[in-house]
């Protein structure tokens, strides 16, 4: 099955669907949806992706991530947590960061959640995704994705990097 996805211009205005294997050209901008997952202790769930994955492989990256198709940002990141995680939260958008290079890379929108302790014993994540999942602090975190950047996306960096610069308490919620 072809799979496709949103192809954005450099403003984020959307010029139609293409296949997901055009994108690896380098040549195209997509969107994408992320979640910052939070749990009671506000500490969160981190995902490190799978060897097998063609965009960074083997890096951490946040709680959900997923690239939009023919939907919204929002209707990416419902389907995508129930995919990757296997559980639903309600979450809000934070805002819109882009991570492009001669017009190639994708506009990430930064969503947070909340689960209780209850609903984050439930979560399940996909092997094809991801291979280990853990809950971090925030500082901690941030300190990490400055000293190690390599061990992270470039997306979860550059959003990290801009809660910490604008004050992380106006992110929590």
């Amino acid at each position: 099955m072809v799979e496709l996805i949103s192809e954005v211009d450099k403003n984020d205005n959307f010029l139609g669907l293409r296949e997901r294997e055009e994108f690896y050209s380098g040549k195209h901008i997509h969107r994408a949806a992320q979640l910052i997952l939070l749990n009671p202790e506000n500490k969160m769930l981190i995902q490190k992706r799978s060897p097998k994955k063609r965009w960074y492989p083997d890096r951490y990256t946040y709680s959900v991530s997923g690239t939009v198709a023919n939907e919204s940002y929002e209707t990416c990141m419902e389907r995508e947590m129930l995919e990757e995680i296997g559980i639903s939260v309600p979450f809000k958008k934070l805002f819109k960061i882009p991570c492009i290079l001669k017009n190639k890379g994708a506009y990430h929108t930064v969503f947070s959640g909340r689960c209780s302790e209850e609903t984050a014993s439930l979560i399940r994540l996909d092997p094809k995704e991801a291979v280990y999942v853990e809950w971090i602090e925030l500082e901690e975190l941030h300190r990490a994705v400055k000293t190690k950047p390599e061990k992270y996306v470039p997306s979860l960096r550059a959003g990290i990097t801009k809660i910490f610069q604008e004050g992380y308490g106006k992110y929590l919620f």
